[in-house]
């Protein structure tokens, strides 16, 4: 083996080594050195010399004495959460979310505020980056490493846009990454909003899956699944994989704007839950979204009636994705799911049990979101994205900074 090699491949397993430990650090708490040297199986000189890396970069912190092993005091570490953080955003069809969160992954401040409906594309952008100036302003003495931001569907790696935002024309002329990059001048990562959901179920749940195949089903104002192979998301050529709210359900359904016909996503998703609530009522002036939840909350049975059938379309989608993927996990989340997460998961269970094979069905985990009810795993996923870029390669990020 070469010398470039050797140097790679040394470089490759630092990297992964750092990587564990402020995974597991972060899950920890607070723990000892010796602690952390026995769950991450690595050699103590190992943990000490990749410690005082941490505590050089002052992402890590000592705390005082712990109770170790026997009764033994050992010195604690922890994740230093009060120097630095991550710009996290989320962008959906009649909303968008910015906020700022900690390097263990807890927010900091977040906002979530409603796109205008006559709001162009550069619109939307520059009122993004204005709240991100705001919040990053507010907290002088917290310093904003990276940029993670959460993008509709499909979006491409390759051109660095998005593909098609249905019913929103005009952001596949936007290089969004681009712009995040020069107003904020951090780096800026950029995903699928599903697959940024997958990646939150991964990263805030105790539950051991690196081993798994999840599926995380976005039910938000479009339809979209992330795919987690091995720890890893699956992205497909141009990094469309997932996209299953253009799959077709009914070859005689209505026309879809990315071409098809019979989309998943024109059955179900919370502006079609919203249309068909308006559609029952005629209310003047039109619900929102809120209305519709609200009324749903008052147990009103014409709005549950709807809400069940398009638990019901959803269940096709899910059904396909069983089928196709054989996952061990499907995690439900988003805003239609945070209407009533218990009777969206019975009627999707009902439909599973009675349309998959059941050596198959047996054997696949149906749950929604693990951050717990009403949270926007998708913006968290957008965090989890930059922090876990920042823990692969502290050095590149904080070598250069003076504390």
């Amino acid at each position: 083996m070469s010398k470039l090699s050797t140097g790679f491949n040394q470089e490759k397993i630092q990297s992964m080594n750092r990587t564990l430990l402020l995974n597991l650090l972060r899950k920890e708490g607070v723990c000892s050195r010796a602690h952390l040297a026995s769950i991450s199986q690595l050699k103590q000189a190992t943990i000490t010399y990749l410690i005082n890396d941490f505590m050089k970069w002052n992402i890590v912190k000592e705390t005082g004495l712990i109770s170790g092993n026997k009764g033994r005091r050992s010195i604690g570490i922890t994740i230093n959460d009060q120097n630095y953080g991550v710009l996290a955003v989320r962008l959906a069809r009649k909303n968008y979310s910015v906020g700022i969160f900690n390097l263990s992954g807890k927010v900091v401040e977040l906002i979530r505020t409603d796109i205008p409906s006559d709001s162009t594309p550069e619109q939307v952008l520059s009122s993004i980056i204005e709240q991100g100036h705001k919040l990053i302003a507010s907290m002088p003495d917290r310093k904003i490493l990276l940029a993670g931001m959460a993008l509709p569907g499909p979006y491409s790696f390759k051109k660095g846009r998005i593909q098609l935002m249905t019913g929103v024309a005009g952001w596949d002329e936007i290089d969004i990454k681009m712009q995040m990059e020069e107003q904020f001048q951090i780096p800026a990562l950029i995903e699928q909003d599903a697959n940024c959901g997958a990646l939150a179920q991964f990263w805030y749940t105790d539950i051991p899956m690196q081993d798994e195949l999840l599926v995380y089903i976005a039910v938000g104002q479009g339809i979209g699944a992330g795919i987690i192979s091995n720890g890893e998301i699956v992205h497909g050529a141009i990094g469309a994989a997932g996209e299953i709210g253009h799959t077709t359900i009914n070859f005689n359904g209505p026309k879809c704007s990315c071409g098809n016909t019979g989309c998943l996503e024109t059955y179900c998703s919370s502006i079609v839950f919203t249309n068909k609530v308006n559609q029952a009522f005629h209310p003047t002036p039109a619900f929102s979204f809120k209305d519709a939840w609200a009324l749903m909350q008052s147990k009103n049975p014409t709005v549950i009636d709807i809400y069940k059938d398009i638990c019901d379309k959803l269940s096709i989608g899910i059904i396909n994705i069983i089928n196709s993927l054989n996952p061990s996990i499907i995690v439900i989340g988003d805003e239609l799911c945070h209407v009533d997460p218990d009777l969206m998961l019975a009627q999707i269970n009902k439909n599973v049990k009675e349309k998959i094979l059941p050596g198959i069905s047996e054997e696949t985990t149906i749950c929604t979101s693990f951050i717990g009810s009403g949270n926007d795993s998708i913006v968290h996923g957008a965090a989890v994205l930059a922090i876990k870029e920042l823990f692969s390669n502290p050095p590149k990020y904080l070598d250069k900074l003076s504390i």
